[in-house]
């Protein structure tokens, strides 16, 4: 069996100016190339494309399950191909891999699920919308067809076709991820040269998915557009049915959409691969959920509460974008500062001066003195080491003294 396999990333790898160079020099040596599998922290899996010593990119997403199905049948984490074209404009090539594989996709085993501990019941969620299905019924069509190689009439194919292009541009899961790269090498091999031809254009359009361009999209585009939908409308009102007799209550209202938005971002802490920092970045955090391999219930999990925080927090007169990515590192940071108060645990820290920001004084020491008494906070810290890191960050802002004379208030810890 014969495989082609985009790589991508190219701009991104090369420490050389003149890409150009590079991409032409590749054109005319078709030289060999290594993928290699390595494990990151922002992006899971990812197989790395090298020539010579050189990193020359990465196996794109729509081909990754593939590239790992031929290492798992081979047992090896390094697999030997060949160039096989290469596109100046699009900054990436192909790579023909050779071997006997019985089974082009990927076992289930081939890559760790790091979703299958995460999940958001905590309120209604989105129904899909109704381009997601038109979107799931012609992904089927093509791949039917592409499957059969001529049961359809051309032009039926290639409208189904154009369609899939048009609506999976927002469309991040690992399933559709796989079924556009099932689509796009089933259209590199169809006998039609006329379908054949389509294989530049889809190859282009599948490909900006993971583009800063469509990362700034996501952003400005997407999500405002998400959570204007008459989906996000339905999913608020549903949140109001549910809480009817408080939301009619002045002095419930507000402690309710409170909770609510607690128990939101208290989920969205247990997200995987730390991207609760990008809770208010949505064009970078789907950029990372598109390589992590989100399944699509767990995308719709997602979306619906990330949505309705929003909803929620507008109710509340909270601005939309209160963390900028500087605060977001900032809080990273002082969490590695703080691990050794908190028994070396970096979350725990982290999750430590969410729930600190934007209290008082006094609220941030009966914090302090809980954490304590459940062996969350070690003792012998939690005064001046403690007092000093909140205190420089702007966390707390009392005096060292009244720290320490609220702290001697509530010393039952046990």
């Amino acid at each position: 069996m014969k495989a082609i396999v985009q790589i991508t990333g190219v701009q991104y790898a090369c420490t050389e100016n003149d890409i150009d160079a590079v991409m032409a020099a590749m054109e005319k040596e078709k030289p060999e190339v290594l993928l290699v599998t390595e494990q990151t922290h922002d992006y899971g899996i990812i197989v790395r494309a090298v020539v010579g010593t050189a990193y020359r990119g990465v196996v794109s997403r729509f081909d990754l399950e593939l590239v790992l199905g031929m290492m798992h049948h081979d047992g090896t984490p390094v697999l030997v191909g060949k160039v096989a074209e290469t596109d100046l404009d699009g900054r990436c090539y192909s790579v023909i891999l050779t071997g006997d594989y019985p089974d082009l996709c990927a076992p289930a085993d081939a890559t760790p699920d790091i979703w299958s501990q995460w999940r958001w019941t905590g309120a209604p969620l989105m129904d899909s919308n109704p381009d997601d299905c038109r979107l799931a019924i012609s992904l089927k069509v093509v791949l039917a067809e592409l499957n059969r190689c001529g049961s359809m009439n051309r032009q039926t194919l290639i409208e189904h076709l154009n369609l899939v292009t048009q609506l999976a541009k927002w469309d991040v899961s690992r399933e559709t991820q796989e079924q556009l790269g099932r689509i796009r090498r089933l259209v590199c091999s169809h006998p039609d040269p006329e379908i054949r031809a389509l294989a530049p254009c889809l190859r282009h359009t599948i490909a900006a998915l993971g583009s800063k361009t469509r990362t700034r999209l996501f952003q400005d585009d997407y999500f405002p557009m998400l959570c204007k939908s008459e989906e996000a409308a339905q999913m608020q009102q549903q949140w109001h049915a549910m809480h009817k007799a408080e939301m009619t209550d002045m002095s419930l209202w507000q402690p309710t959409i409170t909770r609510q938005l607690q128990a939101i971002d208290d989920c969205l802490m247990q997200l995987p691969a730390e991207l609760c920092y990008q809770k208010d970045q949505f064009g970078t955090l789907m950029h990372r959920l598109l390589y992590l391999g989100i399944p699509r219930a767990k995308l719709l999990m997602l979306l619906s509460a990330l949505v309705l925080r929003k909803q929620l927090r507008s109710l509340m007169g909270m601005a939309d974008d209160d963390t900028s990515p500087a605060a977001d590192e900032a809080d990273r940071q002082l969490a590695i500062r703080l691990a050794p108060v908190f028994y070396g645990k970096t979350d725990s820290a982290r999750n430590f001066i969410l729930l600190a920001r934007e209290r008082t004084s006094t609220e941030i020491t009966s914090l302090v003195s809980m954490w304590v008494r459940e062996k969350q906070i070690c003792p012998a810290h939690c005064h001046r080491p403690l007092w000093r890191a909140l205190h420089e960050a702007g966390i707390y802002k009392a005096s060292e003294s009244n720290w320490n004379q609220q702290l001697c208030t509530r010393k039952g810890w046990g």
